[in-house]
């Protein structure tokens, strides 16, 4: 199977706060390295994905709150509302 992104390698340093400082580096050029901190472990799991794989099917759907969850078990469950604004923006 073909690697599908432009790293050989990444390395995760784990802090004793439970962030986590992610650094993605490129098969042939540093200055193209992609190094990012992250306040959990989900947080470290997204940036990995983000930067390696392609997204899921339905993912972007779903971000964009086309998940098919009702309003208000959406929102106790913290999931994005169709027309909020994206998380981080």
């Amino acid at each position: 199977m073909a690697k599908k992104h432009p790293y050989k390698s990444t390395h995760i340093e784990h802090h004793a706060d439970g962030s986590h400082t992610v650094h993605h580096h490129h098969e042939s050029d540093s200055s193209k390295d992609v190094k990012g901190a992250v306040a959990n472990h989900d947080g470290m799991m997204d940036h990995i994905m983000d930067h390696t794989s392609e997204p899921n099917g339905g993912e972007a759907d779903a971000d964009a709150g086309q998940h098919g969850v009702a309003a208000a078990p959406a929102a106790a469950a913290g999931l994005p509302m169709p027309g909020a604004a994206p998380a981080g923006a």
